[in-house]
């Protein structure tokens, strides 16, 4: 299809036409056009497709009125105008046009008709209204987003508030188990306090029997070195006389009567003594004079001591040699330990050979073992060697069948060797025979030597 041209006759008053004039083909396309229309809307018209410039609404009535049979000319009557909103660069713009078509049904002209002022102030209202509607939906638009974001903000508050109420729930749960469970404990200490109420009362009670037995036994002690003591001594003095034949002599059987009096009465006096001496050591109230001690002279004087007993019992005793030991010690009390383990070690050796041995310890101190070969003692009995007044009898130990003795020897040991500082211990297998082992410190412990103690040289 050929573009058609206007004639040159018509030409000025299509250029001086107020308001837009546009040639169309049948496709739509804009053949000519005033420059009104791309004045008002500030952007080309003439060459482009119609359509291009209108809302979609104007394209379906430019579309109609392009499939309608073309009929020359325009009857105003017959075809109104037609209403149509064209964009231009950043507004709508409604306009009127009258379609009329050539002669040949080639061209639709399309003549912008006079507009109504009313219908202007018209569209201005309605467009300040639908402006205002715009601006209206807008607001509500961003109100119901707030909206929107608040009640998910409060969901979510509400959703942390029932985590948090579930979780304070559970937390009351167990505030009232655990107060259940701290009144049971307040109950229980109330008992327990009830409990400890009586066992103090108890306490007190037995602290004043036990006092009472104390003294009891304090006053014991008393008489028996004020009034046991001096009858034991005069029967020793006057078995010592009689056996001196001061008052006579004495037959074979009256000679052996007084020796079996004079042991009794010893193994009597020991017995006292014994006593006396585990007495003061219970009470803290054995007194030390501590000086420096030669152990192996010591030793070796016990051992001359007792050579007349090895001698009866048929035991060698002797004296492993070693380095010289020199210790801070009471002396008296070290002869007493060591006399009682040699009597032991022969009493209960069986005639079997005693050594001592004398050895530097590693604290500088002094070490002391007395080893015999006697039948030697069970290992469950050794537990029980150093109590009060045990001696095992035939059937637990070989080495204490029949032996004369007080049952406070050990025991009394023992004790002394703790108030030196020390200890005693004892080891043993059974056919073999029994270590006994002393161990002093170099010097006695702080607050061993009562202020009255000096060393002497």
């Amino acid at each position: 299809m050929t573009p058609a041209t206007i004639t040159p006759e018509l030409h000025p008053v299509l250029r001086a036409f107020p308001g837009a004039v546009l040639a169309l083909d049948r496709a739509g396309m804009v053949l000519e056009s005033n420059g009104y229309l791309e004045r008002a809307l500030e952007r080309g018209v003439a060459g482009q497709a119609f359509s291009a410039v209108l809302d979609t609404a104007s394209r379906r009535k430019l579309d109609a009125i392009l499939s309608r049979e073309p009929r020359a000319g325009h009857d105003p009557a017959a075809t109104p105008a037609w209403e149509l909103m064209l964009a231009g660069r950043d507004t709508l713009q409604p306009r009127s046009f009258y379609p009329v078509w050539d002669e040949g049904g080639e061209r639709l002209w399309l003549v912008e008709c006079p507009r109504d002022p009313r219908f202007d102030a018209l569209y201005e209202e309605l467009a300040a209204v639908n402006s205002e509607q715009a601006n209206t939906q807008r607001q509500l638009a961003k109100e119901k987003a707030r909206l929107a974001r608040a009640l998910a903000e409060l969901e979510r508050e509400l959703t942390e508030n029932e985590r948090l109420s579930r979780a304070l729930q559970g937390q009351n749960e167990e505030m009232e188990a655990q107060n259940q469970e701290l009144l049971a404990m307040t109950e229980e200490l109330h008992a327990g306090q009830d409990q400890l109420l009586g066992a103090n009362q108890q306490l007190e009670r037995r602290t004043r029997e036990l006092q009472i037995a104390l003294n009891a036994r304090n006053r014991f002690y008393a008489a028996m070195n004020h009034e046991l003591r001096t009858p034991i001594n005069a029967v020793m003095g006057y078995n010592d006389l009689l056996l001196a034949e001061v008052y006579g002599s004495l037959s074979e059987q009256q000679e052996l009567a007084v020796e079996r009096s004079q042991r009794a009465a010893r193994h009597l006096r020991e017995l006292v003594d014994d006593v006396l001496d585990l007495s003061r050591l219970e009470l803290g109230k054995a007194e030390l004079a501590t000086q420096d001690v030669d152990a192996a002279a010591l030793v070796d004087d016990m051992l001359e001591t007792l050579r007349p007993v090895a001698a009866q019992a048929g035991a060698e005793m002797r004296r492993v040699e070693g380095e010289p030991v020199r210790v801070v010690t009471d002396p008296r009390r070290l002869r007493q330990i060591v006399l009682n383990l040699l009597s032991n070690a022969l009493k209960y050796g069986e005639g079997a050979p005693v050594w001592a041995r004398v050895a530097r310890g590693a604290d500088g101190g002094l070490v002391l073992e007395v080893t015999d070969g006697g039948p030697g003692i069970p290992q469950e009995d050794l537990g029980r060697i150093f109590d009060e007044f045990v001696q095992l009898a035939r059937e637990d130990n070989t080495e204490a069948a029949g032996r004369d003795g007080t049952g406070l020897g050990l025991s009394i040991a023992r004790r002394m060797a703790h108030a030196l500082g020390g200890t005693l211990e004892a080891a043993s297998t059974v056919g073999v025979g029994s270590t006994f082992r002393l161990t002093l410190p170099p010097a006695p412990p702080r607050g061993a030597e009562r202020p009255n103690d000096h060393p002497r040289p």
